[in-house]
């Protein structure tokens, strides 16, 4: 624990009792947050620490301190609370509370072992969600078996990141052993942190401390050792100090020295107290406060110039004033943050620096000695220091810092070490190096991005930008800026034209450079407006060249991926899956398993699209690389292709849970593509289902989802309303598709999904000229298949979608062809559902061909069947025979008579059959009696087990007398009667032609 409790605890009960009825409730498992605010030196930490020690039970509680100043590492109180809770329930405990999340926990929890490496600087800000996630589940873990709490102090200072995390578990279900108290002085809370905790005390309750009452004043003075005080004394200094306990106990100590001056601030209360110390141990003091709370005793040392011991027996009369304390691990501290804030504002600045520089020298002498140091404490040190330790080491030290924070995903803090290190440069009248400043500018610029400001990123770039003293950092801050992102189908052409420049700079003089801009200006044309895409394919296969020749594993990557961008669209799978390879090779040859892993899915995606069942293993390879890494986006990237492969074996009920979980889990990690792979996953699933319900609210989303590729989402919507049987409807969102834009200007992977689903609509409606149009552009596809997405959704084979085109145009030998070509690509690949729609595809072109009359048809081909009284005559293939009467073959003939044609079972059920008045039942009388005799023996053999106190009998039985009753509800109606099908004649006449 950091603080000690200076003043003693008197009065308050109030508060006191509210603190202690939150810590009761959570024993019993309801989970809370209190705040508690007040003026410094008003006695919080004494409360909290009293109500924590006096609850009953041994809670396990954690306890952090925010540090006073910008600068501090994220989720710094956070950690210190974590390490106490490690150090009591032990680190095999903590790690199997941690489960699967310890590695991501590592970041926050020390124990854990060392930080995330150095590739995780570069995650996501969706990594930072779930670390917060994370550390919540870790918490209600540990409090699963315990009570834990946690309290946090003096949170007017904390940092951002450490408040993110109390709004995650203050927002968290209630349910849990779990309490978090958190301390701060409401005065001195600034613009930043107010509404934040505004936030967190909307799930909070809020105590505030305010000053003693005269009684309780009295009581205070009697504590601290003065018994004679009267009633009227006790009012006169409660007057005086508006019943503040420090002010009192200050002013109590003077009183009985003699001095019964009124200081007029606190500081200066504190400071009265300071100046009774010996100078070696005010001289201690001094480099303690410009240290922070925690006395390093032989940090002290060096910055005064003497030994650990001599600082040791020079701290010893400021334990006996109560102005340090000796921690529960016999480290040293302050016993109250007003004391270092008093000894710091009383330096003078010079001597501040000249403090900051000798301390930040101790400090590195102490991590040399494998003391553990936080690198974001030498990073404030050195910034402070700058005029005398120079440039270098505050630079270093921040980078280090923000590394740290980065490993974090806490973003903000790693923005600011760095600007605050050339913000200081500056001030300091200081030229930092062109060359290490642009390489800051670009480090800060990507962690304030990640922080979610990428504007604000973009500003610094160019700042950087305007400095950059050679080609190659232009070069470098054009492709930091490209990194940055834009929407897609949007103009870029600020960034393309910054690109073209550095591009035009290196052209020539740098091969390394030229290759990797010459790779990023391609992706971004490409990914541009339409009319920008016409430079992108020879600008990649000149990028693939340079790439190849430059030497560099990282920059043939890079321009491996932007050739495949540029060709991922129908027709080039292949080709896209060798790049996919090679990339992978690349990859792994650079050990980056992130680039291996990218490679192995569009490897396993350009496979796929060409129809070939190479992509499972593929695939599979990439599975295990993600499932061992285990890194939060990894899941999600998991779920959603095991959605796809669950869509192509058919497995509807596994992908509907899957796809679901998946957009559960990529919302927490705020990915950003989560609501178009779901999209996706619903078009694939609704032509599994095939029900017309979902065919309708996929038609409505897809339009409303994808605003910004209206062509692809009024084609979507085409085909599904065309196959839920809505073709007025259908046919409306075809002539959008045309007023969008049309259909020949998508150019990217949607391609292969549109086409499929506005070729759906076209047949549907019989529409012959965009039969003809569809059928043009897809035949030369035939042979593959369409994807959408990298493996997130299949769209089936081409030859399916030309082959229902050629048979409505009427040439069914070609139908024919292609849609047993497009089976025989469904069963190679495992795609059930695409297999079963090929089959009955060409089973429809098989009777519209038979249709088509003697001239279209073969010879002997052609069925007769001819009745004469009870007797049918039938000729098929030059074979006859004969066949009696029965109400099936009158169905059979008015079929043949009606090839292709789908004939209603009601009126195939009126004619040759007679309706029966009789109500046709669904379920077996005989089965219907038999359970309801065995309902009636349940009923006394579970009174017998009652009587027996057979307690296991009787769950067995009751749970054999509910599932008889779900099948006795499932097949009666109300009363109890039998269910029948009278009330829909449709289904009774389907059943009844079926049967015959």
């Amino acid at each position: 624990m950091a603080k000690h409790r200076d003043v003693p605890m008197v009065g308050r009960a109030e508060p006191r009792r509210r603190l202690a009825d939150a810590i009761a409730a959570s024993a019993d498992g309801r989970r809370g947050v209190v705040l508690v605010s007040g003026e410094a030196g008003m006695g919080k930490t004494t409360l909290m620490r009293a109500a924590v020690e006096a609850s009953p039970g041994s809670p396990v509680v954690g306890w952090g301190t925010c540090w006073h100043g910008e600068g501090a590492p994220g989720f710094w109180p956070w950690m210190q609370a974590f390490d106490d809770l490690v150090r009591v329930v032990g680190d095999q405990d903590a790690t199997r509370a941690a489960g699967r999340d310890a590695k991501l926990l590592r970041a926050v929890v020390r124990s854990f072992g060392t930080a995330i490496p150095d590739a995780a600087a570069s995650a996501p800000d969706g990594d930072r969600v779930l670390l917060l996630d994370a550390a919540v589940r870790w918490l209600e873990a540990l409090a699963a078996d315990r009570q834990v709490i946690i309290v946090l102090d003096d949170l007017q200072w904390a940092d951002p990141s450490s408040l993110d995390l109390l709004e995650q578990v203050a927002a968290a279900a209630p349910a849990a052993r779990l309490l978090v108290i958190g301390g701060y002085r409401h005065d001195e809370i600034d613009t930043d942190h107010l509404p934040r905790l505004t936030q967190v005390s909307s799930h909070a309750d809020r105590i505030h401390i305010g000053g003693l009452s005269p009684h309780e004043v009295r009581e205070l003075v009697i504590t601290l050792g003065d018994p004679t005080i009267t009633e009227e004394q006790a009012a006169t200094l409660h007057r005086r100090t508006g019943g503040h306990p420090l002010f009192v106990t200050e002013l109590a100590r003077l009183a009985a020295l003699g001095d019964n001056s009124l200081p007029a601030v606190v500081t200066e209360a504190v400071a009265r107290r300071l100046e009774s110390l010996p100078a070696t141990t005010r001289t201690a003091l001094d480099a303690a406060g410009v240290l922070g709370n925690r006395i390093l005793v032989d940090v002290i040392a060096h910055a005064t110039g003497t030994t650990p011991i001599e600082t040791i027996r020079s701290l010893e009369p400021a334990h006996d004033a109560g102005v340090v304390r000796t921690g529960p691990d016999s480290d040293q501290w302050f016993s109250h943050d007003l004391f270092r804030e008093t000894l710091y504002d009383a330096l003078g600045v010079s001597r501040q620096v000249e403090l900051h520089a000798l301390i930040s020298q101790g400090l590195e002498l102490r991590a040399g000695r494998g003391g553990h140091i936080e690198p974001g404490d030498l990073a404030r040190h050195t910034a402070a220091a700058i005029t005398v330790t120079g440039v270098d080491p505050a630079i270093r030290w921040a980078l280090a810092a923000a590394v740290q924070d980065r490993r974090r995903s806490a973003f903000s803090e790693a923005g600011f070490h760095l600007r605050r290190a050339r913000t200081a440069a500056i001030d300091a009248g200081l030229t930092i190096p062109p060359a290490t400043l642009v390489a800051v500018l670009r480090a800060e610029a990507g962690d304030v991005a990640r922080a979610g400001s990428p504007d604000v990123a973009r500003t610094i770039l160019h700042d950087a930008a305007a400095i950059a003293p050679d080609p190659g950092a232009q070069a470098e801050i054009a492709l930091a800026v490209q990194r940055l992102g834009a929407r897609f189908a949007t103009r870029r052409d600020e960034m393309i034209a910054q690109l073209d420049d550095a591009l035009a700079a290196v052209a020539g003089n740098d091969l390394l450079h030229e290759a990797r801009l010459t790779a990023a200006l391609a992706r971004e044309l490409q990914h541009s407006v339409p009319e920008d895409r016409m430079r992108a394919a020879p600008l990649s296969e000149r990028a693939l060249t340079l790439g190849r020749t430059t030497g560099d594993d990282a920059a043939l990557a890079e321009c491996l991926l932007a050739r495949h961008d540029i060709l991922w669209g129908p027709g080039t799978g292949a080709e896209r899956a060798e790049l996919g390879r090679e990339i992978a090779e690349v990859g792994a040859r650079l050990h980056d398993t992130d680039r291996h892993a990218e490679g192995l899915l569009l490897q396993a995606n350009g496979l796929l699209e060409s129809g070939s069942p190479g992509f499972r293993p593929v695939l599979d390879r990439w599975f295990a690389i993600l499932e061992q890494r285990d890194q939060p986006r990894d899941r999600y990237m998991v779920l959603t292709r095991r959605v796809a492969l669950a869509l192509i074996e058919g497995r509807t009920d596994d992908a509907d849970a899957l796809m679901h979980e998946a957009a559960v889990v990529g919302a927490t990690i705020h990915e950003p593509d989560t609501g178009n792979v779901l999209m996706s996953h619903r078009v694939a699933l609704a032509r599994a289902l095939d029900d017309p319900g979902e065919h309708r609210r996929l038609a409505v989303d897809a339009v409303a989802h994808w605003t910004g590729t209206p062509v692809h989402a009024h084609a979507v919507a085409a085909g599904a309303l065309a196959a839920a049987g809505d073709l007025d409807a259908a046919a409306r969102e075809v002539a959008m598709v045309a007023d969008a834009g049309g259909w020949r200007n998508e150019g990217s992977y949607l391609r292969s999904v549109l086409v499929a689903h506005l070729a759906a609509a076209a047949v549907a409606l019989g529409d012959r000229p965009l039969c003809e149009e569809l059928l043009d552009e897809v035949e030369p596809l035939t042979g593959s298949c369409g994807v959408n997405g990298a493996v997130v959704a299949f769209a089936g084979p081409f030859d399916h979608t030309a082959g229902i085109l050629a048979a409505a145009l009427g040439d069914h030998e070609r139908a024919a062809l292609l849609l047993d070509r497009s089976t025989a690509i469904a069963r190679r690949l495992g795609a059930v559902v695409w297999t079963r729609a090929g089959e009955a595809a060409r089973r429809r072109v098989g009777r519209a061909a038979g249709s088509a009359g003697p001239a279209a048809a073969p010879p002997g081909e052609v069925a007769t069947l001819k009745r004469t009284g009870g007797i049918w005559a039938v000729e098929w293939r030059g074979e006859s025979g004969s066949l009696r009467h029965v109400k099936g073959i009158a169905d059979i003939v008015e079929l043949i008579r009606r090839p292709g044609t789908e004939i209603p079972a009601l009126q195939l059920a009126g004619s040759g059959s007679s309706d029966s008045s009789t109500p046709e039942q669904v379920i077996d009388l005989e089965a219907l009696g038999a359970y309801r005799l065995r309902l009636d023996r349940l009923s006394r053999e579970l009174d017998q087990a009652g009587d027996d106190a057979d307690i296991g009998r009787v769950e067995a039985l009751q749970d054999e007398r509910e599932a008889l009753l779900g099948e006795v509800r499932r097949s009666t109606g109300l009363g109890g009667r039998v269910r029948t099908v009278a009330n829909d004649p449709a289904e009774r006449a389907r059943k009844a032609v079926s049967a015959r």
